[in-house]
C-alpha cells in the first residue's frame, strides 16, 4: 500500500486502515506531500514490536533516525522535518489553540466514545452505568469545541491544520458510536461542523484514507459480529 504517489523514501508509516489514529497519521502525511510508504501492521505485545511502539500500539513512523509511536509525536514530526505547507497556525497562540483542540478531542471525545466500542463495534456489550458516564463527559467537550472553533471553512479559521485531520478520522468513528447508543449526532453539537465534516470528506487526502478505511472496517464488522451495521448507500434522486 502506497501512501502517495511519490518513490520510496525512509518515512515509513505502520499501521492499520480501521484505525482513527493511523488514518489521522497518514493524512497528514499526504497533505504535507511526504514522501512515504504505508506498511500495513497490527498491534502487538512482543518484544521485536515493543522496540519499535513501546505501548505495543499503531500508528508508528520509522523514520531515518528512528521509531515514533503515538499520533500526537508523530503529528509534530512531521510538520517539524518535512518541508512544504504548514499544517500549523504561524502564531504561537493560534498554534496552542490548534493544540488544545486536538488534546479535547483525544482525551475527551475520543477516549470516552473508545469505553463504548465493545457494545458498539466489537460483539459485545456495553454496561448501562459506562453509557450513562460517557455521555456528560462528551457534552461537556463539545460545548469547549464550540467555544474554540468557528469553521469557516476549517475548524481554526481559513487554514487547514492537523486539528482539522485529527478531529475529522476520530469523529468519523465517533459519530457511530453515538447515532448507535444516543441516538444523537456528534457533529451536530457545534453550528457549522456538519459542513466543516462534508468539506473535509471532499479533501484528495481524505478520499484516499477513506478508500482503504471503508472495506476494512466493514471487513472488521463482519469478523466481530458487530451490533453497528453501517447504513446502505441512499440511491440518487432524480425528481
Amino acid at each position: 500500500m502506497r501512501g502517495s504517489d511519490s518513490a520510496p523514501a525512509p518515512l515509513v508509516l505502520h499501521g492499520h486502515p480501521v484505525s482513527n489514529y493511523f488514518n489521522a497519521a497518514r493524512a497528514a502525511l499526504i497533505e504535507k506531500g511526504a514522501d512515504f510508504t504505508v506498511v500495513p501492521t497490527r498491534a502487538a505485545q512482543e518484544d521485536a514490536f515493543l522496540a519499535q511502539s513501546a505501548m505495543g500500539k499503531i500508528p508508528y513512523l520509522r523514520t531515518p533516525h528512528g521509531c515514533i509511536a503515538e499520533t500526537v509525536a508523530i503529528l509534530e514530526y512531521v510538520e517539524d522535518t518535512v518541508p512544504g505547507v504548514s499544517l500549523y497556525p504561524a502564531g504561537a497562540f493560534e498554534r496552542a489553540r490548534a493544540r488544545q483542540v486536538i488534546n479535547i478531542v483525544q482525551v475527551y471525545v475520543e477516549a470516552s466514545l473508545r469505553s463504548l466500542y465493545p457494545g458498539v463495534f466489537m460483539g459485545g456489550a456495553n454496561a448501562p452505568e459506562a453509557i450513562a458516564a460517557v455521555r456528560p463527559v462528551v457534552d461537556r467537550a463539545m460545548r469547549a469545541l464550540s467555544h474554540l472553533v468557528t469553521p469557516a471553512p476549517f475548524l481554526m479559521g481559513g487554514q487547514l491544520t492537523h486539528a482539522d485531520l485529527f478531529t475529522f478520522h476520530h469523529f468519523d468513528l465517533g459519530e457511530r458510536v453515538m447515532q448507535f447508543t444516543y441516538g444523537t449526532s456528534l457533529i451536530d453539537a457545534v453550528p457549522g461542523l456538519r459542513d466543516w465534516h462534508a468539506t473535509l470528506a471532499a479533501r484528495p487526502s481524505i478520499r484516499t484514507v477513506l478508500a482503504d478505511f471503508h472495506p476494512a472496517f466493514a471487513a472488521y464488522l463482519r469478523d466481530k459480529g458487530a451490533a453497528w451495521h453501517e447504513p446502505e448507500p441512499k440511491e440518487p434522486s432524480y425528481a
